[in-house]
């Protein structure tokens, strides 16, 4: 099992990699190629979703939902494609950045609700279906809509740090969580939905994702953009590190209940040891707001903000 673990985690990563290399020299159009890697890991964990309620006592929500997600990831995208007109996003558009999605969340949101009236039928669970449609089309494609407007912070070369920063304090929380609860985990956190989650290994991935955050902004950050000013405190750093652990945790444990729910036991087949690709980005879901968040709220600033 762990050999078919590192096998999954080496492909993600290798072809992460590749995409942030094609970003990275993609300057005329900052997030041109995060867009496509977003929407296969994140759309793709929408699909997981549909997939799971498809094989529940619900049955299939795949148009209203897929149709909604998909609505809500092509607005999360305006501010990005909009570069390829050769112009950049106007300063002055009343929707701004996050405005798009937020619409059209909204819009998806009424749709998935409209789309079952004219077939609705008392005790037929259509209203469980509407919602369920509607929450995956909002939660996956807003949480992208968030990394898309991390990306685009600041300098083009800055945003790009940010969005990846967030990502690897995220999972080295995840792996520091998971060693110090098989070292000293005792006390559950959350038994019933998942048993292995402990306070202990909750307290070791804080731990771990703090000395992370301090090592990539505080140490790696002023390296690789010298003569930059990158400004970093070491209780922004800690606020920073617990934030995301919490915001990881809580994408985990929503994960969990939501495949309790649906009587599935992984979101997906697609990589072995590991299951999906949900159970791949649910502690990044979250994490992408966080850090948005802490970029507002000033608690990491750099070059272009």
């Amino acid at each position: 099992m762990l050999r078919y673990r590192l096998i999954s985690a080496l492909a993600i990563i290798s072809t992460a990699l590749v995409f942030v290399w094609l970003d990275a020299r993609t300057v005329s159009c900052p997030g041109f190629w995060m867009v496509p890697l977003g929407i296969y890991l994140i759309f793709g964990s929408a699909c997981e979703c549909v997939w799971m309620v498809g094989r529940s006592r619900y049955g299939s929500i795949a148009w209203p939902a897929l149709l909604g997600c998909g609505g809500v990831f092509t607005a999360s995208c305006v501010p990005v494609f909009w570069r390829l007109s050769g112009e950049p996003y106007p300063d002055e558009c009343l929707l701004g950045a996050l405005g798009w999605p937020l619409a059209a969340s909204a819009i998806a949101l009424v749709g998935c609700f409209a789309w079952y009236l004219t077939s609705y039928q008392p005790g037929a669970d259509f209203l469980i279906r509407a919602i369920l449609s509607g929450w995956i089309s909002v939660y996956f494609g807003i949480c992208f809509a968030f990394a898309v407007a991390l990306r685009l912070v600041g300098a083009p070369a800055w945003g790009l740090y940010l969005l990846v920063g967030i990502i690897v304090i995220t999972k080295f929380s995840d792996a520091g969580a998971y060693f110090a609860g098989r070292a000293c985990g005792r006390t559950k956190l959350c038994p019933n939905v998942s048993p292995g989650k402990t306070i202990e290994g909750l307290i070791g991935g804080m731990l771990t994702a703090t000395v992370v955050s301090w090592i990539y902004f505080a140490v790696a950050g002023p390296w690789v953009f010298a003569g930059e000013q990158i400004e970093t405190s070491v209780i922004g750093l800690c606020i920073l590190a617990i934030a995301l652990t919490t915001a990881g945790v809580i994408g985990d444990l929503l994960e969990s209940v939501f495949k309790r729910e649906m009587g599935c036991k992984d979101s997906g087949r697609l990589l072995p040891g590991l299951g999906g690709l949900w159970d791949v980005t649910d502690s990044l879901l979250p994490s992408s707001v966080v850090g948005y968040l802490a970029v507002v709220a000033e608690i990491i600033q750099g070059p272009g903000q």
